[in-house]
């Protein structure tokens, strides 16, 4: 084979491997910064999980907290109700033994 295009290609595929080492460094270098931001997004997305879960967890309670109140407010009520009624059908029963028939 003629020298000079040996020589034309050695330095041809010379300049080919510098580019691709170059193309490798900077692969190496996205993977690098891929896995950096990765691992940030896990850490934002497990700090957002725990906000949740915390935000759920006084939801819960604030909403336990009301369900409990309603109900002594109803039970208060029902047992107002049970007594007014009683004390009705005492009248009632009263009145009845008191009028003549």
């Amino acid at each position: 084979m003629d020298p000079e295009l040996v020589q034309y290609l050695d330095e041809r595929f010379s300049r080919i491997e510098q580019r691709l080492d170059t193309h490798d460094e900077r692969i190496e270098e996205v993977k690098r910064h891929s896995g950096v931001l990765v691992e940030d997004l896990r850490y934002e997305l497990h700090l957002l999980a725990e906000g949740l879960a915390t935000h759920i967890d006084v939801r819960h309670a604030e909403d336990r907290a009301n369900v409990d109140l309603r109900f002594q407010e109803t039970n208060a009520l029902v047992r107002l109700s049970l007594e007014s009624t009683d004390q009705l059908r005492q009248r009632v029963e009263n009145l009845e033994r008191k009028s003549p028939n």
